[in-house]
């Protein structure tokens, strides 16, 4: 990658700000489906750390009870293959994903009537039987009802990050990092000013993570709500047992309570010995100040550890902040500019945005390129949050 100064104005058909997978998906997707001089800019260096693109796992899955987001997911697992392919990278473990809860969870239910109703490959079982398929690992309460996707699994994130960006230099994309964008200045050719240069384009995509709603702001984008800029807190805890939780032998998974989902979790994958279990709660920071709040609040893992899994330690040896960004509904903002149409967001993807990252870079092309969607975009119009306010 490269970084450094540009005393003129550079041209380019399209300019997409933000390299995480959201921005380097775009990117990649633009140079193979005619983006024609596609330039990725980002503020940091090369695969940091300090959004939400890093580390060594995501959980991929099917398991959705919203149809769109199984439908994306279909051709999810398709583009990710083609990228392993092109990048000559594995970047997918197959796992299978375990869901679990009360029997009376309402997201456990739809979930389940979703994997039903789209032919995903599934089953489903009590707690009885949970415990007989996984005697090392689980204790479950006889009011739990489980089911297990098969083809879940791990992305390597900051791996899969790479090779995308990889695979975009290699089909003639420009990609300079450390460049902050200090303005952009709208219309039919826009003007993108970073402290490093000015670089200019017929079309912009925004996909810059936790930093996109105050650069919406600056285009006139004021969003009747407060996007909710969050810390994760990503923890790994010690098995005793190792072999109890290899990629082979346990899979991925996700407890339900009665409402929600509120921790998920992976086998060992990242390192030795260590399982990942996080809770679905985060602390509101700002994004450029994400390390100045207090330690995460573990009270509540180490509880939900303890009653649900065996020869884990309730210490945690490891802690990984992560930013997302989450819209009132959990669902991105995938849209063209209200006002100048050249103009494109991804944005706020709420914490599962990654496994969609390749079907979301083929959506935002199309749009920046003003060919027919592939999806029906309703559920990531912008317009939808005018139930909070008459003004967007």
């Amino acid at each position: 990658m490269e970084s450094g100064s540009s005393s003129s104005s550079k041209e380019y058909d399209v300019i997409v700000l933000g390299a995480g997978v959201e921005g380097s998906s775009t990117a990649y997707n633009l140079t193979k489906n005619g983006g024609g001089r596609v330039l990725l800019l980002e503020q940091f260096s090369a695969l940091h750390t300090r959004g939400s693109s890093h580390g060594g796992s995501r959980i991929t899955r099917r398991a959705y009870h919203e149809a769109y987001y199984v439908q994306m997911m279909n051709e999810a697992y398709q583009m990710w293959g083609q990228i392993e392919r092109e990048g000559k990278t594995q970047l997918y473990t197959k796992t299978g994903i375990l869901l679990f809860g009360p029997k009376n969870s309402r997201e456990l239910k739809r979930t389940i009537e979703s994997l039903n109703v789209h032919g995903v490959d599934h089953e489903v079982f009590n707690a009885e039987e949970g415990m007989m398929r996984y005697p090392h690992q689980l204790n479950l309460p006889s009011d739990h009802k489980c089911v297990l996707e098969k083809d879940g699994g791990i992305l390597n994130a900051t791996k899969a990050v790479g090779v995308i960006q990889r695979l975009f230099t290699e089909n003639g994309g420009e990609f300079l990092d450390g460049h902050k964008v200090k303005e952009i200045t709208p219309g039919p050719i826009i003007r993108v000013t970073t402290d490093q240069g000015v670089f200019t384009a017929r079309r912009l995509i925004i996909t810059a993570g936790a930093w996109a709603p105050a650069i919406m702001a600056t285009l006139g984008v004021h969003l009747p709500f407060k996007f909710e800029t969050m810390r994760a807190e990503v923890l790994y805890w010690r098995a005793e047992h190792p072999e109890h939780y290899s990629p082979d032998v346990f899979p991925t998974f996700g407890m339900y309570d009665a409402t929600h989902h509120p921790f998920y979790g992976l086998p060992i994958f990242e390192y030795p010995g260590l399982v990942k279990i996080c809770a679905h709660m985060s602390v509101c920071v700002k994004p450029d100040a994400r390390d100045e709040q207090p330690s995460p609040d573990t009270e509540g893992t180490k509880q939900f550890i303890a009653k649900y899994f065996k020869g884990v330690s309730t210490t945690p040896s490891v802690y990984e902040p992560c930013i997302i960004t989450k819209t009132p509904d959990e669902n991105p903002i995938i849209a063209r500019h209200p006002k100048h149409a050249n103009i494109v967001f991804g944005a706020g993807f709420s914490g599962h945005g990654f496994k969609l990252a390749p079907v979301v870079g083929k959506i935002l092309t199309e749009l920046a390129l003003d060919l027919p969607p592939s999806y029906d975009l309703a559920p990531f119009r912008l317009d939808r949050f005018s139930k909070y306010s008459s003004k967007l």
